[in-house]
């Protein structure tokens, strides 16, 4: 779940997901593991088995696991020092996929959020993004 989530956010090519599966998963099958992956977790048939993006917040990983629990970052925080990378990159895709998902039946909603924040606060969000992605060592698989 954690993995193809941040695939996703960090906006990385499907394919490349999907070959690092079947490398790193003694028990990943190609007929199963294909549509899960390019279908299902990184939205890339364009919503033929997944009626939208796997995307979510890291508040949404602290709620749901406890890898959050010794975190340093608030998962609750998109723009800050201490903003929870997943979080920041949730609302850079929705900037980036915006007239996208506008009108999508189960993100409008979350667009209509992203709308409300202050040019400020995107423009912050933006910023930090760029700083996560200019941070972390999967800039260099992409």
């Amino acid at each position: 779940m954690v993995t193809g989530l941040f695939a996703q956010l960090w906006q990385t090519r499907p394919e490349q997901i999907h070959a690092w599966y079947l490398a790193m998963y003694v028990d990943a099958v190609e007929w199963v593991e294909l549509p899960n992956v390019l279908g299902m977790s990184q939205y890339a048939d364009g919503g033929i088995m997944a009626s939208k993006p796997y995307i979510a917040t890291g508040r949404y990983i602290a709620k749901m696991s406890n890898y959050c629990d010794h975190c340093r970052y608030k998962p609750d925080e998109a723009e800050t020092e201490n903003a929870c990378p997943f979080t920041t990159l949730y609302w850079e895709f929705l900037l980036k996929h915006r007239a996208r998902f506008q009108q999508h039946p189960r993100l409008a909603l979350q667009v209509k959020h992203l709308d409300n924040q202050s040019e400020d606060k995107r423009a912050a969000i933006a910023k930090r993004a760029q700083w996560v992605r200019a941070h972390y060592p999967a800039n260099h698989y992409t």
